[in-house]
């Protein structure tokens, strides 16, 4: 039987899945690893998952501020919590970075900031220009005569 085809199996039959233990697996060359990575085990978490060190993953607020940069829930609210979490996300990972620890995310947040902050410069250009419209009606109404 070829390797990537499944036996057949009759009712009531499950598959069985092989479970590698991590001390299986091969660790590659200093050479391939990243100068931000610290050391060259993977540390087990308590729920089970692998933590290589120094790559801890992305940086939430980095991503919550790009969510909120390129989507607009609630206009306005959502570009000024996304110019927010932007900034918290840069402080945060520069804070990680300077203690060797090596966030990502650096991208999202910045992502999160440019466009939070074009649009609600949008959203104020809007603003002023309705406003200019407005004062233009409300002139020419004042300068129409009225019937009577």
């Amino acid at each position: 039987m070829p390797e990537n085809q499944e036996p057949e199996r009759g009712p009531g039959q499950t598959s069985t899945t092989t479970v590698v233990s991590v001390e299986t697996l091969p660790v590659p060359a200093e050479s391939a690893v990243s100068p931000h990575r610290r050391g060259s085990a993977c540390v087990s978490r308590a729920d089970g998952g692998l933590v290589l060190p120094g790559w801890q993953g992305y940086e939430k607020l980095a991503l919550a501020s790009a969510v909120c940069g390129l989507t607009a829930f609630v206009p306005v609210v959502a570009q000024v919590m996304g110019l927010i979490l932007g900034i918290a996300s840069l402080v945060r990972i520069h804070r990680a970075r300077r203690r060797g620890i090596h966030l990502r995310g650096l991208r999202w947040a910045l992502v999160g900031l440019f466009s939070s902050g074009f649009v609600l410069l949008c959203w104020v250009v809007v603003v002023v220009a309705l406003l200019v419209v407005r004062g233009a009606f409300l002139h020419a109404a004042d300068v129409l005569p009225t019937g009577g």
